[in-house]
């Protein structure tokens, strides 16, 4: 019973000393607040003289002041001016003289008395403030320190109602059993000590300091002056931030009241440092808390400090906790993941880091199906949750196989087993790397089966005796050697065309870690002594003991043969088989050279046939295609096997004859292949009679590079033409001025496509009623001496310079210029036809250039059509220009057929347009092939006049084009054209 009464004597004084705590720290707060309010007034007053009456009226009517009385003094104790709220008091006759006095004492019966210097700015006494004020009016002070102190002030006042029945209750048990009173003097004692010990904020732990609007400290609690090591003597008047230095995790210093005007609002700091006046930093909790007059302004702020030493401990001691704990699961020998009911993983020790080969942060967010695919990824129904132990499972769970970052695999063994963690339900993985028990578990057997089913040759064979340990079932297939006759060999043993040095280079790469892997080409033989070129894939695996390396060897006869095709169509003409002009380059570079070291002549004959085109016209493009080959085969059979037969294009061929003494040589040469010539060519179904004209020039005679060579090659070809045909003529350095206007035509390309002397002129294609539809590309050069070169004769400088495939992707780049300028300036959009040679289809590097000028210009494709001569498409039925025509077809381009007799197989190419010249429409019942051709744009070509218009037109023709119809435009003509159709 002594024991409960000194609690309850406890409690009530802990109540009581709350309370009063509460009301004193109040009430120095709104003294505090008051006198800030007040005292810059009254001194600016003071400081100009100004009458103090109104502004001591003014100040006692601001209720949230709580001012009763206030009285102004100045330096030398004589009254300036007073008010009170009981100045109307006043006391009858004879009393009247004892009013002030007695107005004074009843201000002090309930109100709290105030004394305040004012200083001017110089540091001089102007003068003293006496207030009375009431301090639970001061509307402005609220401070969640005093509220708390006053909710345990009444909560202890509470506890004790029925503490104090307890004890009134064991009072009366003690009367009626008449025990002896016990002495509650020590219990006494220790409630005395629990209220001594509990005094405000202090008790609580809390500092606190009162800062006014311009930062300077006005008051602070023995908490924060042991804090801080600022008594409150020192610290009055000095800046916050000289007092509490607080500073970030950084070790950067942090004004705490400019962060609190910056925010306009109380902040909190749960994680500062501070420094105080003597001695080392101390982690605290920082909050500070604006003051605010009514009228909502800022009095300044409210920094309360928690010292979170304890705290740091604690939490240190749990980090310490962790890291011991994450210790012992990173000590396991099993991997072990955490995961969600769907397989995301969310931690992982160390040991399943150097499983899989990923960090931490790698492995959580992946899931179980990156880290182990078979069987989780390519089984459906196998999920992660399967592997849980359940005794009323039937069915045997598939094998699981890890898979590594380096793409390595290895058999897993999983444990699975469900968890709660944050009141959700998830997974706890075990990885366990079961590759050593499956070695042990009769390893021949599941590696043989393995290896029998690989497509690749697979070898392993040991690291030091080099000796053949395991070969796959492929492997044996392929070499006709059994399993027995292998173990005796060394992979060594059955390549060829691999150097023993090589090969040991290979393998000491390899132990020395410069290389991962290295991959060779070889030979490897057969039993029957036949061979067949392989690609090896050799790596050294140091986890087998003893090592082994491992060969993966793969046959590559296909492989070969496509890349040798690639290159016959790189090099070779399609048609013939001839060298290209690739090829040829190539050929008279080195002829070049050869011949410059040597004292033999090079000699360059430069062939053209003689009534090709007509040949062509009269019989078809496929005659006249067979025609070719048989020119290719006569030309063969007459030349060396040193020589070189090349043709450069259309009907065009070049020979190169090295070893050459004499111009006689040269000449005799030159008879012989127009002597071959005399029978005629031998075609099906038909006889034709052809001769080449043929020019030659002869180097070092003729002192110029390979292209001069050409050129002047070219150039006497064209002298033997018109001098009758079926002749040959040598190169003169005099020839004639047409021809030396060709010869720099084709030397100046490069620099009119350099100097932009091209100007690319659309065509309008017109309809019945005259309206344009389409425009067709044609190619204008400026040249600075000849004037304008028409398209003809720029295709045919281009032919022969071999610039004909840079030109036409100019002519495509400029056509998207002007689509992209018609559709920035909101103007139609026709058809836009370019010609190109069909050939180009066969370029990858062509239709890699068309797409990226659509790609720089913006553009779709819809509005481009390239219109292709037929060389070219009977080749296109393959799947490499199949693929190129689809992957222009995917971005919008369509295709047109121009300079044909024939329309195509649609298998071969798939048409949108074509362009009729005059040739076509000359012929019988020309439109019939056309009209049954739904989808297919038909354009009358190079029309003369309005009567050839009208007849194209009649005939069935979409759209006509030529002089006869409209000129051709460019620039601000062809943009009037545009606007004109809008």
């Amino acid at each position: 019973m002594a024991c409960s009464a000194g609690l309850l004597a406890g409690v009530i004084a802990l109540g009581i000393s709350c309370l009063w705590r509460a009301h004193q720290l109040h009430a120095q707060l709104a003294h505090e607040y008051v006198v800030t309010r007040i005292q810059p007034q009254l001194t600016e007053a003071l400081q100009r003289r100004a009458p103090l009456s109104s502004l001591v009226d003014t100040l006692l009517r601001q209720r949230a002041l709580g001012l009763v009385y206030l009285r102004v003094l100045d330096a030398n104790g004589t009254a300036l001016g007073s008010a009170g709220r009981l100045d109307h008091w006043r006391l009858p006759g004879p009393f009247a003289r004892f009013a002030p006095a007695m107005r004074i004492k009843a201000y002090r019966l309930w109100t709290q008395s105030g004394r305040a210097r004012l200083v001017g700015a110089d540091q001089r006494r102007l003068g003293i403030v006496e207030y009375q004020l009431d301090p639970g009016r001061v509307d402005a002070v609220t401070i969640a320190a005093t509220e708390h102190l006053r909710k345990i002030g009444w909560l202890a006042l509470l506890l004790a109602v029925p503490l104090g029945g307890f004890v009134l209750f064991s009072l009366w048990q003690w009367r009626l059993t008449r025990r002896a009173p016990a002495a509650p003097l020590r219990e006494t004692v220790s409630g005395a000590t629990l209220i001594e010990s509990t005094h405000a904020l202090d008790a609580l732990g809390y500092g606190w300091l009162s800062v006014d609007r311009n930062g300077r400290v006005q008051a602070l609690n023995a908490q924060a002056e042991r804090m801080t090591g600022w008594p409150q003597r020192d610290a009055q008047g000095q800046f916050h931030f000289s007092v509490a230095r607080l500073h970030s995790r950084t070790g950067a210093d942090v004004d705490v009241l400019a962060r609190v005007i910056a925010q306009g609002s109380d902040q909190h700091f749960p994680a500062m440092r501070l420094q105080p006046r003597r001695g080392l930093p101390m982690p605290v909790e920082v909050a500070a808390l604006l003051q605010r007059h009514a009228s909502g302004g800022m009095d300044g702020m409210l920094l309360t400090l928690r010292d979170t030493t304890a705290d740091q401990r604690a939490l240190g001691a749990l980090r310490r906790e962790v890291r011991v704990s994450r210790a012992v699961v990173d000590h396991l020998e099993e991997g072990l993941l955490t995961t969600d009911m769907a397989g995301v993983i969310h931690s992982a020790n160390a040991r399943a880091e150097q499983l899989f080969g990923y960090s931490r942060d790698q492995l959580n967010g992946f899931t179980i199906t990156k880290l182990m695919p078979v069987p989780f990824l390519n089984d459906g129904e196998v999920r992660i949750t399967d592997y849980i132990p359940d005794p009323q499972r039937s069915r045997t769970l598939p094998r699981v196989t890890g898979w590594r970052a380096d793409a390595t695999t290895f058999p897993v063994e999983l444990w699975v087993q469900t968890m709660h963690a944050d009141g959700a339900e998830a997974l706890v993985v075990v990885v366990r790397d079961i590759s050593e028990r499956l070695r042990g578990e009769n390893l021949a057997s599941r590696l043989g089966r393995l290896l029998d089913s690989a497509t690749e040759e697979i070898y392993i064979f040991d690291a030091d005796a080099l000796r053949l340990v395991e070969v796959s079932g492929g492997a044996r297939r392929n070499l006709g050697r059994s399993a027995e006759q292998l173990a005796a060999l060394s992979l060594l043993e059955i390549s060829s065309e691999l150097e023993a040095e090589h090969w040991h280079g290979y393998l000491d790469a390899l132990r020395n870690g410069e290389k991962d892997y290295v991959i060779y080409r070889c030979q490897h033989r057969r039993a029957d002594g036949q061979t067949y070129p392989v690609e090896v894939r050799l790596s050294l695996s140091r986890e087998e003991d003893p090592p082994v390396f491992m060969a993966i060897a793969s046959d590559i006869t296909e492989r070969l043969a496509d890349e040798q095709r690639l290159d016959q169509l790189a090099h070779y003409d399609a048609l013939t088989g001839l060298p290209n002009r690739v090829m040829l380059q190539d050929r008279l570079q080195q002829a070049v050279l050869a011949a410059a070291r040597g004292h033999r002549q090079l000699g360059v004959f430069f062939l053209d046939l003689d009534r090709f085109k007509q040949i062509n016209d009269l019989h078809g493009h496929e005659v006249g295609d067979q025609v070719l080959r048989a020119v290719a085969q006569r030309l063969r059979s007459v030349m060396r096997d040193s020589d070189t037969v090349a043709r450069l294009s259309g009907d065009e061929f070049v020979l190169l004859a090295p070893g050459l003494r004499s111009v006689e040589d040269a000449t005799l040469i030159a008879q012989k292949v127009l002597d071959t010539f005399t029978a005629p060519l031998d075609i099906p179904g038909i006889e034709i009679d052809t001769q080449p004209s043929i020019g030659i020039t002869l180097y070092p005679l003729d002192d110029v590079d390979a292209e001069g060579l050409l050129r002047h090659a070219d150039s006497a070809m064209y002298e033997a033409k018109q001098a009758g045909r079926g002749c040959y003529r040598l190169f003169s350095v005099e020839i004639s001025p047409e021809r030396r206007r060709q010869l720099d035509l084709e030397r100046e390309l490069h620099a009119a496509m350099t100097l932009h002397q091209f100007e690319l002129q659309m065509l309008p294609a017109c309809n019945a009623a005259g309206q344009p539809q389409a425009l067709i590309g044609q190619l204008r050069w400026q040249h600075p001496r000849h004037g304008w070169i028409e398209a003809a004769g720029v295709q045919q400088a281009a032919s022969r310079a071999g610039l004909a495939g840079e030109i036409e992707l100019w002519m495509i780049v400029e056509a998207c210029q002007y689509l992209r300028r018609a559709r920035d300036q909101h103007l139609p959009q026709l058809l836009h036809i370019v010609p190109i040679s069909g050939w180009q289809l066969r370029d990858r590097e062509f239709v890699s250039h068309v797409l990226d000028a659509l790609e720089h210009s913006q553009l779709r494709g819809e509005h481009l059509l390239l219109a292709l001569t037929p060389d070219g498409l009977v080749q296109a039925s393959d799947s490499l220009a199949r693929a190129q025509t689809q992957r222009l077809r995917a971005r919008g381009v369509g295709f047109a057929l121009r300079e044909f007799r024939q329309l195509p197989d649609p298998d071969v190419i798939d048409l949108n347009a074509v362009l009729i010249d005059p040739a076509q429409r000359a012929q019988q019942g020309w439109m019939q092939p056309y009209q049954n051709q739904p989808g297919l744009l038909s354009i009358a070509v190079q029309v003369g006049n309005a009567a050839e218009s009208r007849r194209s037109l009649d005939a069935g023709v979409a759209l006509v084009s030529g002089a006869g119809v409209a000129p051709p435009v460019a620039g601000q003509a062809l943009k009037a054209l545009l606007e004109a159709q809008g």
